[in-house]
């Protein structure tokens, strides 16, 4: 039977049974129950990938964002009756090591592929993983060659970045800082150089002092508001490489007597549930955590096969919301 004789028998679009059974959608639970009521009823079998069990491992679980990215993939693998055990590597490069040494080579682990996400960006892993193994590389690029054998999955760290400062911009503002990540991370320099080329195409001379660097946590956020208060040409606006160290500043603000956006205009960066929470709602560039989690596992390969390594940016979203107004200059 058909794709169609299941929409009818559901009462559904062709298309949301598409777009369902590769992963591409979700819908209610009540909607689920019926697409596969139908595709019981006519006989209709999806067709299964060679894949069956992804081992995803993911940094930590206390950052919303990698929490919503691992819901994201295990969504669309729940889709494709793929099975998803997730490993937390507390951002160690040797426990890295270590979870993609025993997955890749163990059959403790069960698992016939890799979804790897690192915080390390150390590519030295990979000698640890056998060639025809599927092994896909999500959000941070990893360094070496052994890196550039292997499909990648990200968003457009530069274009966000340079989106989100060139916004800022526009809205007159001139003194903006940016809160960057950890230098030795690839999406951390691209998100700086975002920033960077945009106040150079607005011809403006970039200040070494609003430029401040620390982990992705709330804690550095709310210190680096205090650091930026103390400049004698203290900033507008701040452009944050992380939602988590946007909300860390917001929450602290009103602590130093600062309103957002008022005195203090803030963009951060990923597009975490939180910034909905925080007062004002937090401006954001989102990262299209669906179609990544899609694209991930349409990568992966079990038939020992090799393929051209894809490497895949994703463009982003910049949702703009109350955290942001006009410059108190522009508004003179």
């Amino acid at each position: 039977m058909s794709i169609s004789a299941v929409a009818r028998e559901a009462g559904v679009s062709t298309s949301t049974v598409s777009r369902f059974l590769k992963g591409e959608l979700r819908v209610s639970p009540e909607t689920e129950a019926r697409i596969r009521t139908a595709m019981g009823s006519t006989g209709f079998t999806a067709p299964r990938s060679s894949v069956r069990h992804v081992a995803l491992i993911i940094p930590e679980l206390s950052n919303p964002y990698f929490a919503q990215l691992t819901q994201a993939i295990t969504d669309a693998a729940h889709h494709r009756d793929i099975e998803v055990s997730v490993l937390v590597s507390d951002g160690l490069e040797a426990r890295e090591h270590r979870m993609v040494s025993a997955c890749a080579q163990s059959s403790r682990r069960g698992a016939d592929a890799i979804l790897f996400v690192s915080m390390t960006g150390s590519g030295a892993l990979l000698s640890e993983v056998p060639e025809n193994f599927p092994f896909v590389v999500i959000d941070e690029k990893l360094d070496g060659e052994l890196a550039e054998a292997r499909h990648f999955v990200g968003a457009d760290n530069f274009e966000g970045s340079y989106r989100a400062t060139t916004y800022l911009l526009s809205q007159g503002h001139r003194r903006i800082a940016h809160l960057a990540g950890p230098e030795r991370l690839g999406s951390a320099r691209d998100r700086l150089r975002g920033y960077l080329r945009a106040l150079r195409d607005a011809g403006l001379a970039t200040d070494p002092q609003l430029v401040l660097e620390g982990p992705y946590s709330e804690s550095f956020g709310a210190s680096a508001l205090s650091r930026i208060l103390r400049l004698d040409d203290p900033p507008t606006a701040v452009f944050a490489a992380s939602d988590i160290v946007a909300v860390g500043l917001s929450s602290a603000a009103p602590m130093h007597g600062i309103s957002i956006p008022a005195e203090l205009s803030l963009i951060g960066f990923d597009g975490i549930e939180q910034g909905a929470w925080v007062t004002p709602q937090l401006s954001s560039v989102v990262q299209p955590l669906a179609e990544i989690a899609k694209q991930s596992l349409d990568l992966l390969r079990t038939d020992g096969t090799q393929t051209e390594p894809t490497v895949r940016l994703l463009p982003m979203e910049l949702k703009i919301a109350g955290s942001v107004g006009a410059s108190t200059s522009s508004r003179s």
